[in-house]
């Protein structure tokens, strides 16, 4: 009950964005407009193909042939008594007469003036609409007035109305904690990923979901008319995604079924939200809801720049040095909480696959651990900054990447979605990531991606490779430094300010990467070719020199030094340029340098473990980014 009693108490947070309970928004066609001085000559208004409109509504009780009207806003067949056809006259009779029943109980109890014209209106005249069918929905509305519906006295008397059709036996709410009257009846439903599923889970006649200790439905759990509408309401609000998005204020789709609705549990979504609103101040003295800032690794930053990193990740990273300014009562309110859960679509209920419940100010803390531990510098030098959840598990489910994913590389199963749960608790309640991620990454990135040169996608495909290169290194990186802040920052590039403290940099594996990266680098320079070389070194020796670089390397520096390095010297080509240094470096002395650590570090180290091959990697990624030259304007 922890997941529907937050959200029944954070309902006050949202009371002012949400619909009222016993409300839903539909598509009124038709409108009768009654003239408060001449009720016999009202009009008629049609609405096109409808128009969204806030309107009283029917709880759904399929099993049960009673009649179900609604209030003032209903089908054409109860506002008018119209049938579908000449067999169904009587029943059109009794919903007309029931609509009518509904009508003058409301103004008995309400008093308000326009339901005694809507009443007077139903006594003179026979509303008739020829062009209508049964099932529009139809409203009625006095002269230019505000909708009857927006009454609070006729709101509160449609609550109450609810609360004692669908109510059943007096007795505590298992979620507010008072004794009132429980419901027999829970009509609410939610659409998760294009699935309409019940908010509440319980035991019927039609579907046993599970034993009940002989009490049906509601009997072992009792929920209150009232707690069970602003659960309804509060997750309908936090669900809502932005137009033609995955992303919205408070939700973020994980995961998603591509086999046609066939797997409803594959599709996961991610819903966040705090008990009162928190804010961040950001460097600007904008204020920044805590809820922009919990979701943003969640989020595909812009389109890559040409030059530099991503505006937003830069935004982030300064909104999470910045204090709380959210008040002072937010944060000191005991009662004041960060809420997570991740849902899943069912048939036959809601199903929650994770749920976090926290005190606030460890969040920031945690996702500022998470994100130092995940950023990295970009492939090509555009600045530290991290790829966003779904692109590293994107780029773990494939060995190739192309712009065209019907040509995609060989293609392996997707990570499982406890994988993206863990990751979720790294993030917020800062539990260490799942080592499956450096498993799959390691056999992700010993695989070179195709040319682009020939594919006809050019630019595109390759910043597409570098984005997966980038996901990958960012995958490895947070397994091997999450909680140590000083490795984070140390392994985000080649030359930090931490590098002294570092004891990957110091070892053997890191340098053996940066080695084989240099030893590329020589080689592609050797080439004659205008094109330079079709399979460098890298894709032909990666997974060895990775795994085993004692057996690799000999031959590797032998080759550079007798065939390659001469030539360069010959052809004057030997000064290369590094983003790390301002002046220009001879490669034959960065060679040197990075075979004297290694010495230093015990020579070629035997074979090697899953996480010193990371290191490998990390020290190969690095180094490469470092001998991209700079682009020019």
């Amino acid at each position: 009950m922890g997941f529907l009693n937050a959200l029944a108490q954070s309902f006050g947070r949202f009371e002012d964005k949400v619909l009222p309970p016993g409300y839903a928004l539909r598509k009124v066609t038709w409108i009768i407009n009654i003239d408060p001085k001449n009720i016999e000559h009202s009009s008629v208004i049609k609405k096109g193909r409808g128009e969204w409109m806030v309107v009283p509504e029917t709880p759904s009780d399929r099993r049960s042939s009673k009649i179900s009207s609604s209030l003032i806003v209903d089908k054409v067949s109860y506002v008018t008594g119209r049938p579908k056809n000449e067999k169904s006259l009587q029943q059109s009779i009794n919903e007309h007469n029931a609509y009518l029943h509904l009508l003058k109980q409301c103004f008995q109890e309400t008093r308000e003036e326009q339901l005694e014209l809507i009443h007077d209106y139903f006594c003179k005249c026979t509303p008739y609409i020829p062009e209508a069918k049964p099932g529009d929905i139809c409203a009625l509305q006095i002269g230019s007035e505000p909708w009857p519906t927006d009454s609070k006295k006729i709101q509160k008397f449609w609550f109450d109305y609810l609360s004692n059709r669908l109510g059943e036996t007096v007795c505590q709410c298992v979620l507010c904690g008072e004794e009132r009257q429980t419901a027999r009846i829970l009509p609410y439903q939610v659409k998760v990923s294009g699935k309409l599923c019940p908010v509440f889970s319980v035991n019927t006649k039609e579907r046993t979901a599970f034993g009940s200790f002989g009490k049906e439905q509601l009997g072992n759990s009792p929920v209150c008319f009232e707690c069970a509408g602003k659960v309804d309401r509060t997750l309908k609000f936090l669900i809502q995604l932005d137009e033609n998005r995955s992303i919205g204020r408070h939700a973020v789709i994980l995961s998603r079924d591509d086999s046609k609705g066939k797997q409803p549990l594959r599709n996961q979504i991610a819903i966040f939200w705090t008990k009162k609103p928190v804010e961040v101040k950001s460097d600007k003295e904008e204020q920044v809801l805590l809820e922009d800032l919990v979701k943003k690794p969640f989020e595909s930053f812009e389109e890559l720049q040409e030059r530099e990193a991503p505006v937003a990740a830069a935004q982030c990273r300064k909104l999470l040095q910045a204090p709380f300014s959210g008040g002072r009562d937010a944060l000191a309110l005991p009662d004041n909480r960060f809420y997570l859960a991740v849902l899943s679509p069912n048939k036959s209920r809601l199903v929650v696959r994770e749920w976090l419940e926290m005190d606030i100010r460890p969040v920031k803390d945690n996702l500022k651990k998470y994100i130092n531990a995940v950023q990295i510098i970009h492939p090509e030098g555009l600045g530290v900054w991290w790829p966003p959840v779904g692109g590293i598990l994107e780029a773990l489910r494939s060995y190739t990447s192309v712009m065209q994913k019907s040509t995609e590389g060989p293609r392996i199963a997707a990570l499982g979605p406890d994988i993206i749960r863990k990751l979720i608790r790294c993030m917020y309640q800062g539990t260490p990531p799942p080592d499956a991620l450096l498993v799959r990454a390691l056999r992700c990135f010993r695989v070179p991606d195709p040319s682009t040169e020939d594919s006809g996608l050019g630019r595109e495909q390759y910043k597409r490779q570098l984005l997966r290169r980038m996901s990958m290194a960012s995958a490895m990186k947070l397994i091997l430094t999450h909680g140590n802040e000083e490795e984070s920052k140390a392994m985000e590039q080649l030359v930090t300010d931490y590098d002294k403290s570092s004891s990957y940099k110091k070892g053997a594996a890191y340098n053996c990467g940066r080695l084989l990266a240099v030893l590329e680098a020589i080689q592609r320079r050797a080439s004659s070719s205008s094109r330079g070389v079709n399979t460098t070194l890298v894709d032909r020796f990666y997974g060895a020199a990775s795994t085993a670089p004692a057996t690799v390397f000999a031959n590797l520096l032998s080759m550079a030094t007798k065939a390659h390095l001469p030539k360069l010297r010959r052809d004057g080509k030997e000064l290369f340029k590094v983003r790390s240094k301002e002046e220009l470096l001879n490669i034959g002395d960065l060679l040197a340098e990075i075979c004297r650590i290694i010495d230093d570090a015990g020579g070629f180290p035997p074979p090697l473990d899953p996480k010193e091959q990371a290191v490998f990697a990390l020290g190969f990624y690095h180094q490469r980014a470092d001998l991209k030259p700079t682009k020019k304007k």
